[in-house]
């Protein structure tokens, strides 16, 4: 068994790897292209649980498993474990807990209302008992990180969302220090999970990528043909975790607008192995899909062009190609960049003034810091800068007047004592008038983390068919799954949730089941 990529090696290529993962080549395939196949009682490799996927929900999974004490083998596609989890914040969102009543001061909050905002969020799209356990399970998630040697430190919000109710908006979100390895966020949060499950004797198996399932005569899902051409059986159970469809042109054509402009235009910020092959296996034996369609988007820049979602603080606005502001710039950045997408070609502005570009560009940067002055940005045409707004309108190839009016209205709020956007009153953040030259725009783009929606589960991370029955043996969890969320990413911190909920949901039931 090939098991030369230890934690060790992990350790010392994951900043790395997080720095390489936007060079990946594409790798898609036809998402009709798998097929399941029948159990002829001959294995190359046996465990009590197999799962395929090393990121977070699988790693999740197997300590669950092992530590329960089941035979655990986990086949990864990539050299080394993590997969987007990774490459993330290492966050989670969570209500109730005693790091949110000392760090955010707030006694008051529950796993009913985080649900509760879940929901709203989800405009109808979810499944609600999906949603409520994974909130029910959310304390519990952060006990058992800290188990296995994380600590929080801080815990902060996401930002307005419109159409959500304000009472159910708590800061949530957990985010962790750095470790003894010195590794901090998504990097720390996979090495935790990793040591304990190569402490528990968790086998590793990478470089190797799942690609059928095998069924007995029953329809007992029993193991899965990887890539290498042996035949590894789950005796107990096999645990799909392999994330979701995010470098795969014919998934992302088939369900996700968004996914197929991210690729084009080179803005997929996920691992290279994350291209459907859950998906294709799971729809292989009839599973049902759930939630396609959504994504997960990050404010940042390409070229080193800084974007304000994400960085509310500071004072500038959103126009559109028009010239119109379209969007509370202070809103929570998933929405913001929904709006952001919805606008007609994509195409969006942040404008702001001098006093803007004073704060540095390393503030309005985004993904990438910028230059305190913005002089290499505006060099290589990145940042346009101009003396009047009718020059800069003429650079970015809007409606001068519109722009002109656009300010204008803004400059008159912030005239007022109350200085109140009248236009989209949730702007709570970054009130300043816009009206010391020069001016500077800059397009406002996202980076694209990944894909929402993915085979159908219930509450035991069991993947259930199109009549809704459970396929026996077969357990789904991370981005692979769907049904937790909707067409836009509720907020920094749910990805994570998603894992550890649903991950240690799968490891405790396949524990539990009898062997086929």
């Amino acid at each position: 068994m090939e098991t030369n990529v230890t934690r060790r090696n992990f350790l010392a290529g994951a900043g790395i790897a997080a720095a390489g993962l936007a060079a990946f080549g594409l790798a898609g395939c036809s998402p009709s292209e798998s097929a399941s196949t029948a159990d002829s009682g001959t294995w190359d490799h046996e465990a009590d649980i197999l799962i395929v996927g090393a990121g977070g929900a699988g790693l999740a999974a197997a300590v669950v498993a092992a530590k329960g004490g089941a035979q655990v083998t986990v086949l990864e596609a990539a050299a080394m474990a993590g997969g987007n989890t990774a490459n993330s914040s290492g966050v989670i969102q969570a209500a109730g807990t005693e790091e949110q009543k000392q760090f955010a001061g707030v006694s008051d909050d529950t796993p009913e209302k985080h649900a509760e905002y879940y929901l709203q969020c989800g405009e109808g799209q979810l499944d609600e008992e999906l949603v409520r356990f994974a909130c029910e399970q959310a304390p519990s998630c952060i006990e058992f990180m800290k188990d296995l040697g994380i600590k929080y430190e801080v815990v902060y919000g996401n930002g307005t969302v419109p159409n959500v109710d304000p009472e159910v908006i708590k800061p949530r979100i957990h985010l962790a220090g750095t470790d003894e390895n010195d590794l901090m966020y998504g990097q720390a949060h996979v090495a935790a999970l990793l040591k304990a499950a190569e402490d528990a004797g968790v086998e590793f198996v990478y470089k190797t990528a799942g690609k059928e399932l095998v069924q007995n005569a029953d329809g007992v899902v029993t193991g899965v043909v990887a890539d290498d051409n042996k035949r590894y059986r789950g005796k107990k159970a096999v645990i799909l975790a392999t994330c979701s469809y995010d470098r795969s042109e014919e998934f992302a054509k088939a369900f996700n607008y968004h996914m197929v402009q991210a690729l084009e235009d080179g803005r997929s910020l996920t691992v290279a192995t994350n291209t459907g092959d859950g998906l294709r296996m799971g729809m292989s034996v009839g599973a049902a899909l759930d939630g396609m369609g959504g994504f997960i988007g990050l404010p940042g820049n390409i070229g080193g062009t800084p974007t304000l979602p994400g960085v509310p603080e500071v004072p500038g606005i959103i126009v559109n190609k028009y010239g119109r502001r379209f969007v509370s710039e202070s809103d929570h950045y998933a929405w913001v960049l929904r709006a952001v997408f919805s606008q007609e070609d994509h195409i969006a502005w942040g404008v702001f003034d001098s006093k803007a570009a004073a704060l540095t560009g390393a503030v309005v940067g985004g993904v990438s810091p910028m230059s305190d002055d913005f002089s290499k940005e505006i060099a290589d045409g990145s940042v346009l800068v101009a003396d009047t707004v009718e020059e800069l309108a003429a650079q970015i190839d809007v409606p001068a007047a519109n722009l002109q009016a656009a300010l204008d209205t803004w400059n008159a709020d912030m005239a007022t004592p109350e200085k109140r956007d009248s236009q989209f009153p949730t702007r709570a953040c970054g009130l300043e008038a816009i009206d010391t030259p020069p001016y500077y725009a800059t397009r406002t783009y996202d980076y694209n983390l990944g894909a929402l929606g993915g085979l159908k589960i219930n509450t035991s991370a069991q993947v259930l068919d199109t009549a809704g029955e459970v396929i026996p043996h077969l357990y789904a969890a991370g981005q692979v799954a769907g049904g937790f969320m909707g067409s836009y990413y509720p907020g920094t911190g749910t990805g994570i949730l998603s894992t550890l909920a649903f991950g240690r949901a799968a490891g405790e039931h396949a524990l539990a089941e009898s062997e086929a």
